[in-house]
């Protein structure tokens, strides 16, 4: 008899397990996380399917932002080809419209199939640190500046400064003319010695705090300068004379060209290079926008292919033991 319950265990632990290697899902669909915080309203989100049927794969993008009650789909459906692939669900300024945190998933249909992708987080914020202040300059030494500057009491929002030297009074606030980072917070002191290469040169400096999101401040630096505002298109040239000052604008990341200088009207000053975060192309909106609550019916949740296969199992298992059970009893 416990040899008779062994071969009944044995069986029956051997359909279920092939119940559950034939009963994960055919159809599978995930969405990759990008950088967080982030100042770009214009982003990639990359959505990996696959699909074991071969079958064509559609992909919907949805979007849950501060100021929205649930989840709406963004742009329109994607359709792959069969087998599934990956695809970018991309937002633009209409979906991020509003600084917050914002959730992200997607769904992949093969019909008759649907998953959806575990959610993504996004902490998007363009109103970057404020300008730091008590900018000064002074000499010890031929080789030597010593640069002072408190950060702007921003609430916690400045988390870096960045020092920009050249011997010229025009130059770009961006990697080329670097030369020092510091890594403080809101309301601080901040004195920085720098060394330069060649002694017999006069070098002017200019500093900009940025937030986690590469949110660039207004520039401070050396007084009479030559103020040059780049956008994508133009470049506008003005000379200026300020008191141990030069305001700037606040950056925009993830283009080249980066300058010191005053916005011009209607133009977006770019920011650092180093910033992180895509600038590629906007979606294109859907036009109906749907409501989707990531939910199934309670019938179709209950009459799924893997609890079919595992009560099929069991079942079979139950029948197995049953005749083992009968074929051992005595003939009357």
């Amino acid at each position: 008899m416990r040899n008779l319950f062994t071969k009944a265990s044995i069986i029956a632990g051997s359909l279920i397990f092939a119940a559950q290697v034939y009963a994960a899902p055919a159809l599978s669909v995930r969405i990759m996380q990008p950088k967080s915080p982030t100042n770009q309203s214009s982003l990639k989100l990359t959505v990996v399917t696959l699909d074991r049927l071969g079958r064509a794969v559609t992909v919907k993008c949805f979007k849950k932002g501060p100021a929205d009650a649930g989840f709406t789909q963004f742009g329109a459906d994607l359709v792959l080809a069969a087998g599934g692939n990956s695809v970018n669900c991309e937002t633009s300024s209409s979906v991020l419209t509003t600084n917050g945190t914002y959730q992200f998933f997607a769904t992949a249909t093969a019909d008759p199939d649907t998953e959806t992708s575990p959610t993504i987080t996004v902490d998007y914020n363009t109103s970057g640190p404020g300008t730091p202040t008590n900018y000064s300059k002074e000499q010890p030494s031929s080789c030597t500046y010593k640069i002072k500057v408190k950060t702007a009491d921003d609430a916690g929002k400045t988390v870096r400064v960045d020092l920009y030297r050249s011997d010229t009074t025009s130059f770009s606030a961006d990697v080329s003319h670097r030369v020092d980072q510091r890594f403080v917070g809101s309301n601080t002191d901040v004195e920085i010695l720098n060394t330069v290469g060649d002694c017999s040169k006069t070098y002017y400096f200019a500093l900009r705090a940025f937030d986690s999101a590469e949110n660039g401040s207004g520039v401070v630096g050396d007084s009479i300068v030559t103020v040059i505002t780049t956008t994508t298109s133009t470049t506008t040239t003005t000379t200026t004379s300020t008191t141990g000052a030069v305001q700037g604008a606040i950056a925009v990341p993830g283009t080249a060209g980066n300058v010191l200088g005053e916005q011009t009207e209607g133009q977006a000053t770019e920011g650092t290079t180093e910033a992180q975060g895509s600038t590629l192309g906007e979606a294109t909106p859907s036009a109906e926008e749907q409501v989707y609550t990531g939910q199934k019916s309670g019938l179709a949740a209950l009459l799924t292919v893997k609890n079919l296969l595992f009560a099929a199992a069991i079942g079979i298992a139950i029948l197995i033991l049953t005749w083992l059970l009968r074929k051992k009893e005595p003939v009357a």
